[in-house]
C-alpha cells in the first residue's frame, strides 16, 4: 500500500471511529473519492483494508456499509486483549528506555487530566502516542500487528458511549495502566489492565441485558 492509499485508509478509518460515518452508513467509492478529492484506486485499497478490520462490509446489491457496533464482538475483543495486549504493554514497559519512560509519564499526566474532564478525543490522541511508544519499545511486530485493528474497534465503541458515566470511569482506569507503564512496573500494568477488562466486561454485559 503506497502513501496515498495509507493516508486515505487513515482518513476514512478516523471518520468511522469517531462516528462521523456512523454505523449503518452506506458508502460508495465514488462518493468517498469526491469528498476526499481522490481517484477510486486508493479508495478501493483503503476499503479492502477496512473490510479486513471489520469496520466496513461489502454487501451484494447494497455496496459498502459501515459495520454496526456489536456488543458480542466487544466481549470477544476483551478476551483477545487479555492475552495479546497484556503481553505487548508488559513487554513495552519492561524494555522502554529512560527517555521513552519519561515521555510515557508525561502522557500519563495528560491522560489523567482528560479522564477527569471526560475529553475522549484528547484522551485518544494521548493514548495513540502511548501505543506508538509501547510498540516501539516492545519491538515485536506480530504483537503490534495483531493489536492495530483492535484499537479502532474499541475506540469506536467508546465513542458510542459518550455522555455515560462508564466512559470517564474507563478512562480513569486506563490512565492507571499508562502510569504503571511509565513507572516500569509490568506486574502493575497487568493488574491494572485486568481491572480495566473486568470493568468493561461487566459494563458490556449490563448493556446486553
Amino acid at each position: 500500500m503506497d502513501k496515498q492509499s495509507r493516508d486515505t485508509y487513515s482518513t476514512i478509518r478516523e471518520r468511522i471511529v469517531t462516528l462521523e460515518l456512523p454505523p449503518g452508513s452506506l458508502l460508495s467509492e465514488s462518493s468517498l473519492g469526491a469528498s476526499l478529492g481522490l481517484s477510486r484506486t486508493p479508495i478501493r485499497e483503503a476499503i479492502k483494508r477496512l473490510e479486513r478490520e471489520d469496520l466496513v462490509a461489502i454487501l451484494p446489491r447494497r455496496g459498502i456499509v459501515v459495520t454496526e457496533v456489536d456488543l458480542k464482538s466487544q466481549l470477544d475483543l476483551l478476551e483477545f486483549r487479555r492475552g495479546i495486549e497484556i503481553r505487548l504493554i508488559r513487554r513495552g514497559a519492561e524494555r522502554a528506555s529512560a527517555a521513552q519512560r519519561a515521555r510515557i509519564a508525561e502522557i500519563a499526566t495528560q491522560a489523567e487530566a482528560c479522564a477527569a474532564s471526560g475529553s475522549l478525543s484528547e484522551y485518544i490522541a494521548h493514548d495513540t502516542e502511548f501505543d506508538a511508544i509501547i510498540e516501539q519499545a516492545a519491538d515485536n511486530r506480530f504483537l503490534t500487528n495483531a493489536m492495530k485493528p483492535v484499537h479502532a474497534l474499541v475506540r469506536r465503541f467508546w465513542h458510542t458511549q459518550r455522555g455515560r458515566s462508564a466512559l470517564p470511569e474507563a478512562l480513569v482506569q486506563h490512565a492507571k495502566v499508562i502510569r504503571a507503564a511509565a513507572d516500569g512496573a509490568p506486574e502493575r500494568v497487568e493488574a491494572e489492565l485486568s481491572a480495566l477488562y473486568d470493568r468493561n466486561e461487566n459494563y458490556i454485559l449490563g448493556l446486553m441485558t
